[in-house]
């Protein structure tokens, strides 16, 4: 099971500490240095999770789509493949080499396992 929180969890400063300081609606997040509406965003029950923007183009169309979070356990890929702004595929690499694939199911709010195996 995708834990979000953990991805926010990493006291480096790239994700921060506490993940309840990631918990802004994007239509309500100010920030001078870009438009909050640019940031990728992913729904957890009732909150909403402001990732921050793209960093990554990971299909070679020209627009940021993902945004990578490591942690001590592995790293996680964000992926907002519709260009939407709301994530919609997550890849997690653990340290050991195992992932696992993820995709939202827009019409149930469910994340569909895709793809899991090891890394060689």
């Amino acid at each position: 099971m995708i834990e979000i929180g953990d991805a926010f969890d990493q006291g480096d400063g790239t994700g921060g500490g506490d993940p309840d300081d990631h918990l802004v609606h994007p239509a309500m997040a100010t920030h001078p240095a870009h438009d909050p509406h640019d940031n990728l965003w992913m729904a957890d029950g009732d909150r909403i999770w402001d990732l921050g923007p793209a960093e990554t183009d990971t299909d070679a169309d020209g627009v940021a789509d993902s945004l990578t979070r490591i942690g001590p356990d592995g790293m996680t890929v964000y992926t907002d493949s519709d260009h939407d702004g709301q994530i919609d595929a997550i890849t997690e690499v653990d340290a050991d080499g195992g992932y696992e694939s993820r995709r939202l199911d827009t019409a149930t709010g469910e994340w569909v396992r895709t793809d899991i195996g090891r890394l060689r």
